[in-house]
């Protein structure tokens, strides 16, 4: 799927309109909000495209395995904190993109990662089904 297909579809989802308002819950106005969303789209994509090469971004050991631990300590299960370490790995993509690519301090970027990442996610469980 061609990138600017897949934020255009993320953007005017169920999903992106979800995950615009926890964006918007958190304080980011909607102009904002919406560069920052198809920046995560872009960051998805990417991830999908090199998943298969190994490339997980400068910090997905860390980023999967402090996802798969918290799973396993809330109780989630192995099969479900595995799917919560790989969020995890893209979350942190999504942040890495925007912190760069927007020039949002790394830890803002975090914080919107966390907010819009399930809903990311959960279009792209969707979409590839």
């Amino acid at each position: 799927m061609d990138v600017q297909q897949l934020v255009s579809e993320f953007l005017a989802s169920d999903h992106g309109s979800q995950a615009a308002q926890a964006l918007a819950d958190q304080g980011v106005n909607p102009d904002d909000a919406q560069q920052m969303l198809g920046q995560a789209a872009e960051a998805a994509h990417g991830h999908l495209e090199e998943q298969s090469s190994g490339l997980l971004g400068n910090h997905a050991g860390g980023s999967f395995l402090a996802a798969f631990a918290s799973g396993l300590v809330h109780g989630d299960g192995l099969v479900k904190s595995l799917e919560d370490g790989g969020e995890g790995v893209l979350s942190g993509r999504v942040a890495e993109s925007i912190a760069e690519k927007m020039g949002v301090p790394p830890d803002t970027a975090a914080t919107i990662a966390a907010a819009a990442t399930p809903y990311l996610t959960s279009f792209l469980k969707e979409k590839l089904a």
